[in-house]
């Protein structure tokens, strides 16, 4: 009985101009087979969208960036990402 989990070495998170960045680092061999598959925003502890990507954006990481305009002072956006081999990694940011 084997189990391998590959997470996102660290999940980085900016927000400017009403656009969230999300840069997962996870560094693989080939983005069609190894990959984060699923990106999960949360807003006040509210899922407000989910994404699955089908390739990962490089061999370094996962990069993406999500217009969330409507954010104000003092939000708080957590954000979830998960490795298609298995595991997960968040991070947080307090705007």
């Amino acid at each position: 009985f084997v189990v391998k989990a590959d997470p996102a070495k660290k999940v980085n998170l900016s927000f400017q101009n009403g656009n969230l960045k999300i840069e997962a680092i996870h560094k693989v061999r080939n983005v069609t087979k190894h990959y984060i598959d699923l990106i999960t925003i949360k807003v006040d502890g509210k899922v407000i969208k989910t994404i699955k990507p089908e390739k990962q954006s490089s061999l370094q990481s996962e990069v993406i960036e999500v217009s969330l305009p409507e954010l104000s002072k003092g939000t708080k956006i957590e954000v979830t990402t998960r490795c298609n081999e298995f595991g997960k990694k968040s991070a947080a940011l307090v705007l």
